[in-house]
């Protein structure tokens, strides 16, 4: 017998729209509607699990399939919602048949369907594979095609990624960011900020939340209230912004507010671990007994007395992962989740990690803390079912109540038919043209030269230049160094000295996974430092303004790095994207549409972007 889960409806429109999908049920008792008030406040990953004995902190074992054991997990804990990363996802059979499998646990229960959610930002965070969607250059890029091109790219792109993941069974994306990067050394956002500047970040992001939200996927903006002005790693470290309130205002809290206040507000928005003295001081015992300001994710006085009550938002507000040591550091995951639900949020992202086994006795140890805390009055119960009716509200608006059309074989033959889109592929291309940024140019381009030495941060960086290089200059001589490892000597004495000097640089560091498998990965933890990599390349920059070597500097990543060279390389561009993907085979193409543009204006094309962030005190002359 189907149970109705109607109490979490908070009109009578929401409630007959529900019961209208199963089959009549007497009430739950108090103590099953407290259950299930908490589990659809709960969003669980499941990246990876070991049914073998496997401790936690050893278990690789990504799960593809959905097993039993996490099956009950979602049952029993009438959870509201799975968030799903790259391990989970690898082909579009495999990627809707294991949505289809949590879905049908939730519908054979007769509980409510559950959120998918991912992280598909574009550019340097994307989930899903790159032959299955489309990557983009990102939301810097975005930036700087602004003066140029307006909304357009924020809008074909944010339609572009919402049909893609809307087609394979998803219902909530993690993007776009809005936040503001106004500190060059931001190590977490950087290019995934559109720009320093409130405005244009506050425009391109209510575009790409509109066209989105138009294919079916709910947005959730991120990270209230704004992660550009930090210099650590809510994933490492609690950050701290120190804006004083008109500041906050005026830049941090500006492209939300415009977001809450438009046509299409966002679905949902993602909370910050950020501490924000100016909106909250209020300090808290951590777990190692220290006092500390609290984070947003953590503070009423900013979800319920900023969000809420200052800005009018009314959706559905998510933490970000609780399991990041900007919570997790300071708080054990019972008191995160009943701290941040008190503080208003309506769901708490990855509260508990579930690893093996042992993991789901001490989550069902954790759950009945949950519902102690209610019987307690630690948790409202009456904030609780409000809370509980916006999500099925937002469910019910989204259509998450609808069965499929078709059958899961059919679903899946039609959109692996279709994936990746040919319209995101152009469009992909499209962006990164536009994109393409010249910082400076001595009289340097365009290069006439067919003589090449390319010193580049990986060995896949390498590949994509010399094939991009040798696709559209026919007789081009290139050599390449990949800096992976840095070059025992002075290698750039038997360098040709004629050659036109390129050097790509990726600033902060990229990870593991995005350098392709052509490098030796046995020792990736042990590769240079940046320190190291701009000092080993300030000596080859030396020799070369020693021999008159013409010089180009590229920033693939974060354009700021490009100060440091502007008295010794005689052109810079910036891409705002490195990203590029292929076989490891290196006779075989890669796939890199910014690298393809960064070649082709290196040999004429024009550079329409205009840099979205201030990388001089003042422009240069």
């Amino acid at each position: 017998m189907f149970r109705t889960f109607a109490f979490l409806a908070a009109t009578a429109f929401v409630i007959a729209s529900i019961a209208a999908c199963s089959p009549q049920s007497e009430p739950p008792t108090p103590t099953s509607e407290v259950r299930q008030l908490l589990g659809q406040k709960l969003m669980l990953d499941f990246r990876y699990f070991c049914d073998d004995g496997t401790a936690a902190e050893k278990c690789q074992q990504a799960v593809t399939e959905l097993p039993e054991e996490l099956a009950e997990v979602l049952r029993e804990g009438v959870i509201g919602g799975v968030i799903v990363f790259s391990e989970n996802l690898q082909s579009v059979p495999q990627i809707m048949t294991l949505i289809d499998e949590m879905q049908d646990v939730m519908r054979a229960s007769g509980h409510p369907p559950l959120f998918i959610a991912l992280d598909q930002e574009g550019g340097r965070v994307a989930r899903l594979p790159d032959d299955i969607a489309t990557r983009f250059a990102g939301n810097m890029a975005i930036g700087a095609t602004y003066p140029q091109r307006q909304t357009e790219f924020a809008e074909q792109v944010g339609a572009g990624i919402g049909k893609a993941v809307k087609s394979l069974g998803f219902n909530v994306n993690f993007a776009p960011t809005v936040d503001v990067n106004v500190n060059p050394e931001n190590p977490v956002i950087n290019v995934r900020s559109y720009g320093e500047d409130p405005e244009l970040v506050a425009t391109l992001g209510m575009a790409t939340v509109k066209a989105m939200q138009a294919q079916g996927v709910m947005s959730a903006l991120k990270h209230f209230p704004g992660h550009g002005d930090t210099h650590v790693d809510s994933h490492t470290g609690l950050p701290r912004v120190d804006h004083d309130r008109a500041t906050i205002d005026a830049v941090d809290l500006l492209p939300f507010q415009r977001s809450i206040a438009s046509s299409t507000p966002p679905a949902m928005i993602m909370t910050a671990h950020i501490q924000y003295p100016q909106l909250d001081d209020t300090t808290f015992v951590a777990k190692d007994g220290q006092a500390t300001v609290v984070p947003a994710t953590m503070s009423q006085k900013i979800l319920t007395g900023v969000l809420r009550d200052e800005l009018g938002y009314r959706g559905v507000i998510i933490t970000d992962a609780l399991d990041m040591a900007g919570i997790a550091h300071y708080f054990e995951p019972l008191a995160a989740t009943i701290q941040t639900f008190n503080a208003g949020a309506d769901i708490a992202l990855m509260p508990f990690t579930i690893r093996n086994n042992a993991d789901i006795d001490a989550f069902w140890q954790y759950f009945e803390g949950l519902e102690r805390a209610v019987q307690a009055g630690q948790l409202d119960l009456e904030q609780l079912r409000v809370s509980g009716a916006r999500i099925a509200d937002l469910k019910q608006r989204y259509g998450l109540l609808s069965s499929a059309s078709l059958p899961l074989a059919e679903r899946i033959q039609y959109v692996q038919n279709k994936l990746p889109l040919a319209a995101n592929k152009e469009l992909e291309r499209k962006l990164a043209a536009a994109s393409v940024t010249k910082v400076w140019d001595n009289a340097l381009l365009p290069i006439t030269k067919k003589t090449w030495q390319l010193v580049m941060p990986d060995t896949l960086r390498c590949v994509a230049f010399e094939q991009a290089i040798f696709e559209q200059q026919p007789g081009a001589e290139v050599n390449c160094v990949s800096l992976s490892k840095l070059p025992e000597g002075q290698p750039w004495q038997d360098w040709n000295p004629n050659a036109t000097l390129v050097i790509g640089d990726i600033t902060p560091h990229h990870s593991l996974a995005e350098m392709g498998g052509m490098d030796d990965l046995a020792n990736w933890r042990e590769r240079p430092s940046k320190a190291d990599q701009y000092l080993w390349l300030e000596q080859v920059l030396a020799v070369a303004k020693q021999r008159q070597q013409p010089t180009v500097l590229v920033a693939l990543r974060a354009p700021y790095v490009l100060s440091r060279y502007r008295d010794v390389a005689d052109a810079a561009l910036a891409s705002y994207d490195y990203s590029a993907h292929g076989s490891a085979d290196s006779s075989a193409r890669i796939h890199s549409p910014s690298i393809d543009a960064i070649v082709a204006v290196l040999l004429g094309e024009q550079a329409p972007g205009v840099l979205p962030v201030t990388v001089f005190p003042s422009a240069p002359n």
